[in-house]
């Protein structure tokens, strides 16, 4: 095991403190603090893994992250992260990708064959002949991917959410985040601030040189670590990665919890007045010859190696960089006993000259205007070929590691997110923001800024114009520390070299794809020159990293080919989430997201109750072990039975233009809706098809009450004011759903039931079939009773404000006891709503389904056309058009053989499908209905069934008409 830089004040580890894992079955050992990465880097680990066409070796190359080369199997999830996994005491970790060992990969030949495989090869191979494809098919899917998932495979863990509010929302917690929190802070405002690291610091924390006279950047990180733990306004939220950032203020992200924490990983998202970006700078990897090899790494990659975690990225290192940070890791790394031969620097002019005499004190040859143009060296760098930018010299040095970086760029994802206008800058050679969304500020290194009093003074007035957002007045404050910006040190000259020279074909722009500088440039050659159409042909960035790697580099080997100077070309399109992670963390704790009614408690006692997820709702499907709920529904047809139906939407609709509303999305005549009675009628979208039905009442003048679906409670109101919301009306909506619980009384004995628990006339003259009216049960529970027939019987909904439900329901048991009465659930309503052909929407309905093709076109008020209904028009064009698929009746030629929901109606193509079919025990034959083509749906026609696994045997039904009970719909008007 390699050992560790003790003495550093810079580490983040504990090496006192082992921490034991398994690697490829054997037992090795890490220290606390460790990434999965460092741990395996530290134990003589170089190979990693092998990548996903060639199967060319691959190590450690940036620790954040922005690449799959360490994507591992840890403990059975696949692709898990190694740089920046914690490593957990006990981790099951092995290597992916590979056939055989990472050290002996059996499919390492094909790297030898890369010339078969050009840039989009599996669009113009294995298709000709036809029938050879799907011989290949099967093939490329075996080879393809990364990670292999088991079917055993269990997440283990706790996994959370949070959603919390701020103020200010700042992203990355270094100098600059930490100034634009604690500036935001000190006005008074709540800030989240949000730091992918499990620390804070960012660029100073692990770096050592001078920050101001005597203090380092690493102690001056330590330093505004402890002033944001004394900020009690300041909420830090470490291991934080942003998943998405929204113009609309909205910042999700997903966080690792350590041993302390009560979970796992959770999801957090934030809604806040104002955002700061200060998410700094990852590296623009150099291009050259075999620039993927094991031993070579970044910059960063190899100071916080040594910095962080105590351990030297080799034993000699060559450096090949195109900015200061290079030179000032090479002189860090020399003193911590890294041999350092020779420093290659693309630019020609331009280097801090203190960093320059330091390398000369310690006699590490610096060239200058040279690169890396090969890696030599098969499964392990050996050494590196140097050259001049013209390619004219050469020089060959042995090294077993070789740091390598073209340079910074910005780490913007968050700002392509939120919709920031990105611009090149030729002078920094950094994509950087045009124009901001209101509300969103950018400080930093982010900014191209790379004196130190700079980057925190950006942040400063990012958080300051983050107050002013917040409405704090500080106009003099903010042009005090913009002119103090001012005078610092401004964006620094960046590098802009693309690729070292020479023709080599395994240069590689994209790791994750093996992606090469070739195979971009025989994209555009086929005409996908633009970044999208190369990303997507060459598939440059669609790997786990995404742009990590590829997302500078491409637009500049583009605009490079284009002959542009000005690199006039944007990265690609940057979408959520930037940082991937488990969809274990999206659904956050198990639970139970359901809502449940007045009676779920009381239900529950019952026994035999057995509860089912409908919709949004927790409901009892059946109320015993028969799920045929045959006595449910006999006590229903014969006596009196009594269902929870508190989940339908209830709505007062009120105010002068109320009509006008309901004219408005209602297909009927709701002018026609008067005291005392209710009216079904149903509501439409724009294309005719059905979304909702229900019965209104008119309570008083301009005053409305009506029923929804359960389906469609959550959204009628919002549905209703987004379609008058030009009209200026004057009206209220107010959704009673969770006011007030209902229950539905049916049967022959439903009267006799309610009339022990009122004085209220009930009788058909007093109180008929669709009428309304509101009394009292026992002189103490307020009613409003609607007669309606949805399951064939004399029946009442009986609304109820909610804390009254439970009471209701246990006078009605009470009362209906001599009648032998008995709660029914939604299975015995779904076969007694069949019987008599009522519809339930989703169920006998799809996307395409109007109100003619089930049979309800009679709803429609045609004649109204200063209503603007919405749906009409198209229930004018669909009325007669041919073609359509229509609602029908069937029994089935095997009485006792229902077919099953979903069934495929069929002759020599499909024709339709069985929507709900059950046997009638009523009826004594199995019935249904279903959805075929029109010219099915003629009565008598006979209809063949297929289901799943029945190979050539088919069901028989024949279309006969609805309903099947009570036709003329006597008994609901008992």
């Amino acid at each position: 095991m390699q050992e560790r830089l003790a003495h550093l004040k810079t580490l983040r580890v504990d090496p006192e403190i082992p921490v034991p894992f398994i690697y490829r079955g054997k037992k090795y050992r890490g220290v606390t603090g460790d990434s999965i990465a460092s741990a395996l880097f530290a134990n003589g680990i170089r190979i990693f893994s092998r990548s996903l066409k060639y199967h060319r070796p691959r190590g450690l190359y940036s620790l954040n992250g922005e690449c799959g080369n360490c994507l591992m199997e840890v403990d059975g999830i696949p692709n898990v992260q190694a740089e920046t996994t914690p490593l957990k005491f006990g981790m099951n970790i092995r290597p992916q990708n590979v056939v055989g060992t990472p050290d002996h990969d059996l499919m390492a030949f094909v790297d030898r064959f890369d010339q078969l495989m050009p840039s989009g090869f599996y669009y113009h191979y294995f298709h000709r002949p036809y029938k050879l494809w799907p011989f290949f098919q099967n093939r490329l899917r075996n080879v393809a991917g990364l990670g292999r998932l088991r079917p055993t495979t269990r997440m283990t863990g706790n996994y959370d959410e949070l959603y919390p509010n701020a103020d200010v929302c700042v992203i990355g917690a270094g100098p600059a985040g930490i100034q634009a929190a604690l500036a935001a802070a000190a006005r008074g405002l709540r800030v989240i601030l949000l730091e992918a690291r499990p620390w804070a610091g960012g660029c100073f924390d692990y770096r050592s040189s001078a920050y101001d006279g005597n203090v380092s950047l690493f102690e001056r990180a330590q330093e505004l670590s402890r002033q944001v733990k004394q900020m009690g306004s300041i909420r830090l939220f470490r291991n934080t990665a942003v998943i998405g950032c929204y113009a609309n203020m909205l910042v999700t992200a997903f966080q690792k919890g350590s041993e302390s924490d009560p979970f796992d990983e959770r999801y957090v998202e934030i809604k806040a007045g104002s955002v700061v970006m200060a998410t700094g700078c990852i590296e623009r990897p150099l291009i050259f010859d075999h620039n993927d090899r094991p031993g070579i790494m970044q910059v960063n990659c190899a100071h916080r190696l040594a910095r962080t975690y105590g351990l030297l990225p080799g034993t000699s290192a060559v450096f090949s960089i195109g900015d200061d940070l290079g030179l000032e890791a090479a002189v860090d790394l020399s003193d911590l006993g890294l041999h350092v031969p020779v420093v290659a620097d693309a630019r020609f002019d331009g280097q801090d000259e203190f960093l320059l005499q330091e390398l000369d004190k310690r006699n590490i040859l610096f060239r200058r205007g040279w690169i890396a143009s090969k890696a030599n060296g098969n499964r392990q760098l050996e050494g590196v070929r140097l050259c001049t930018i013209d390619g004219m010299r050469f020089q060959d040095i042995s090294c077993d590691t070789l740091i390598a970086s073209a340079g910074l760029t910005p780490a913007a994802g968050p700002l392509f997110l939120c919709q920031a206008k990105m611009a090149y800058d030729v002078f920094t050679g950094f994509f950087l923001p045009e124009k901001l969304p209101s509300n969103v500020h950018a400080s930093g290194r982010l900014l191209a800024l790379t004196d130190h009093v700079a980057i925190e003074a950006s942040g400063r007035l990012a958080g300051l114009k983050a107050a002013k957002d917040c409405g704090v007045l500080l106009e003099g404050e903010i042009d005090r520390t913009a002119e103090e910006l001012g005078d610092l040190p401004g964006p620094a000259r960046g590098c802009k070299l693309v690729q070292a020279p020479g023709r080599g074909r395994k240069r590689f722009v994209c790791f994750d794809e093996d992606v090469t500088a070739k195979n971009i440039y025989q994209a555009c050659s086929m005409g996908f020159d633009q970044v999208e159409l190369a990303k997507r042909f060459s598939t440059a960035g669609l790997g786990p990293g995404q742009g990590g790697i590829p997302g500078h580099n491409l637009p500049m080997l583009l605009a490079q080919y284009h002959g542009d100077e000005r690199h006039d070309v944007l990265p690609s399109t940057v979408r959520p989430p930037l940082t991937p992670t488990y969809l274990a963390t999206y659904a956050g704790k198990r639970r139970r997201m359901i809502k449940q009614t007045p009676l779920r408690d009381t239900l529950a006692e019952r026994r035999g109750a057995v509860f089912r997820r409908a919709g949004a709702w927790e409901r009892v499907r059946y109320f015993s072990e028969d799920t045929t709920s045959r006595s449910e529904i006999e006590s229903v047809r014969n006596r009196v039975g009594v269902i929870d139906v508190s989940t339908l939407g209830k709505f007062r609709i009120f105010g002068p233009d109320a009509l006008k509303a309901l004219e408005r999305v209602y297909v009927g005549d709701m002018a026609s809706v008067c005291r005392g009675r209710v009216k079904y009628s149903a509501m439409c979208n724009h294309d005719g098809c059905l979304m909702d039905d229900g019965v209104i009442t008119r309570k008083g003048e301009n005053d409305y009450y009506f029923t929804t679906s359960t389906g469609r409670a959550a959204a009628t109101a919002e549905w209703i004011r987004y379609h008058t919301r030009h009209d200026g009306w004057d009206f209220s909506i107010v959704n009673l759903t969770d006011a007030f619980g209902a229950l539905n009384l049916a049967g022959p004995d439903a009267r006799k039931v309610l009339e022990k628990l009122t004085d209220q006339d009930l009788s058909t003259e007093s109180f008929p079939f669709i009428g309304y009216r509101e009394f009292m049960i026992h002189d103490a529970i307020p009613i409003r009773a609607i007669r309606l027939g949805v399951v064939g019987e004399l029946s009442y909904e009986l609304h109820v404000p909610s804390s009254y439900t439970r009471a209701l329901w246990d006078l009605i048991l009470a009362a209906g006891r001599p009648f032998d009465i008995q709660p029914f659930g939604l299975e015995a309503q779904n076969v007694l709503r069949l019987e008599k052909g009522h519809v339930i929407i989703g169920q006998e309905t799809e996307i395409r389904t109007t109100l003619h093709d089930l049979g309800l076109g009679f709803l429609w008020r045609r004649n109204k056309p200063g209503a603007k209904k919405i749906g009409s028009r198209a229930l004018k064009f669909t009325e007669h058009q041919a073609g359509r698929m229509k609602l029908v009746g069937f029994k089935m030629a095997d009485a006792a053989r229902p077919a099953r929901d979903g069934a495929v109606v069929v002759d020599d193509n499909i024709r339709g499908y069985v929507c709900t079919s059950r046997y009638s025990n009523t009826l004594k034959e199995s019935i249904g209905l279903a959805l075929v083509e029109s010219e099915l749906a003629e009565i008598g026609t006979r209809l063949a069934l297929f289901e799943d696994n029945m190979g050539d045997r088919r069901l028989y039904a024949r279309v006969v008409p609805t309903p099947f009970y009570d036709p003329e719909g006597k008994r609901v008007r008992m």
